[in-house]
């Protein structure tokens, strides 16, 4: 019997997912954009059902409920053999030639058999690995279907040589010739849209959302002064700097992408065209903090960077709240959630100028933006605003008026989602 709301039909969507946890980043990182995904889903009466890689799926934060019943609507899980944890050691080469290949074989059955099996309302993949199986699952269950991109990230160097482009993008490029309902593509800068549009997907099949950030952050009110003095004391005399002193934060996963060893590689010219002593603070962890670690030693700046390691989303505020200067130097976009997150609490950012940044930093507005992998030209930026507390503190004003304005909060971010859905939904049905 079918279940209803207010007399009518429950309407269903079926995921297909590549993500070992629906509900998390990894320990100490943020919570994902499905948990809140499934929150508004489910509050607005969707059942749905997720097809998965075995072996790590969680429960929600907070001690929530991994199945049954929230606001009306119910989750269920099932789960294809995780071949991703099996072959994580081969070399990227590798990975980058089997795991799309092994998808079809063990995910692909799995989703058309529950596809067939459940009867979903809408099929919605994630990530570039799942288009073949929604489109095999949604013509064979005659379902609406599409995939949903959080960025496109080599795709955004759309300025590379169309064979070096070709060959770092293969895997999605081959995804995109796979016709979908809908591509919902995320705007984190890597310029989805103008990507995909370009691969020859019709303007009319892509729908480019905002990403989502706690806007709430905004208005926490947290006490600047003895969150530095704590941040500075906990540093130690060995790796710290007087709590009066400006802090450099950069936040995020130490890994290739980030490039987190450009900024330690800029300490020594920073320290010598400023008259502070700075400190650099490293929030995150990852395969590049040894590097790091390494690369401080050698240039003589270690007494001037510390590594927090990886904190749990619920304090990165804080860390937020006692910085003067955020740094962010990927290699994809620097316009990504914790530069929102830094413009919302008041903290203006130096960045490499990749992807759209620049639509979203504005040079000597709410930042500052130096050409993409300039290590001199990071060094100097920094070291400009290290002097100018006046000129930080203003950039700083207009950065958290510029993301108030600009940035989209969660509930807004997944309605918007949702809404769409329905709408694809409702036009299947007609």
């Amino acid at each position: 019997m079918e279940q209803t709301i207010n007399g009518e039909k429950k309407k269903k969507i079926l995921i297909i997912s590549i993500w070992e946890s629906i509900w998390s980043l990894g320990e100490g990182a943020g919570v994902s954009d499905d948990y809140y995904f499934f929150k508004t889903a489910r509050g607005r009466g969707f059942d749905l059902h997720v097809v998965a890689p075995a072996g790590s799926i969680q429960g929600p934060p907070h001690g929530g409920k991994t199945n049954g019943t929230a606001a009306g609507g119910t989750h269920t899980v099932s789960s294809y053999p995780n071949f991703f944890r099996a072959t994580r050691r081969l070399p990227t080469w590798m990975r980058r030639l089997l795991w799309p290949l092994l998808f079809q074989v063990v995910a692909l059955p799995r989703a058309v058999a529950a596809a067939v099996r459940w009867k979903p309302d809408f099929i919605l993949g994630h990530s570039h690995y799942t288009p073949l199986s929604t489109y095999a699952a949604g013509k064979l269950t005659r379902t609406p279907f599409g995939v949903k991109l959080f960025g496109v990230m080599e795709l955004v160097h759309m300025e590379w040589g169309r064979r070096r482009y070709v060959f770092k993008n293969f895997e999605q490029i081959l995804a995109l010739k796979i016709p979908q309902d809908a591509w919902i593509i995320l705007n984190d800068g890597t310029r989805g849209k103008e990507a995909a549009m370009k691969l020859g997907v019709p303007e009319e099949r892509i729908r480019f959302l905002p990403n989502g950030v706690n806007m709430e952050w905004a208005g926490l009110g947290l006490d600047r002064a003895a969150l530095r003095g704590s941040i500075c004391m906990n540093a130690g005399s060995s790796a710290g700097s007087p709590a009066g002193d400006c802090i450099v934060l950069f936040l995020a996963r130490l890994v290739p992408s980030k490039r987190p060893e450009d900024l330690i590689r800029a300490i020594p010219r920073i320290l010598e065209r400023t008259r502070a002593k700075p400190l650099f603070l490293f929030v995150g962890d990852g395969p590049s903090r040894t590097a790091c670690e390494r690369i401080a030693r050698e240039l003589g700046v270690a007494h001037a960077v510390r590594f927090e390691g990886a904190v749990l989303h619920e304090r990165v505020p804080e860390f937020l709240y006692s910085s003067d200067i955020f740094v962010s130097t990927s290699n994809l976009t620097n316009m990504a959630i914790p530069t929102c997150e830094a413009f919302l609490c008041g903290v203006p950012a130096v960045v490499y100028d990749v992807g759209d940044t620049a639509s979203f930093v504005k040079h000597d507005r709410t930042g500052l933006v130096v050409p993409d992998g300039d290590i001199p030209a990071l060094a100097d930026a920094v070291a400009s605003l290290i002097d100018d507390p006046d000129g930080r503190r203003k950039m700083g004003e207009n950065a958290k008026a510029f993301a108030l304005e600009h940035c989209t909060g969660w509930d807004e971010r997944t309605s918007l989602e949702i809404d769409l859905i329905e709408s694809l939904i409702d036009a299947g049905r007609a």
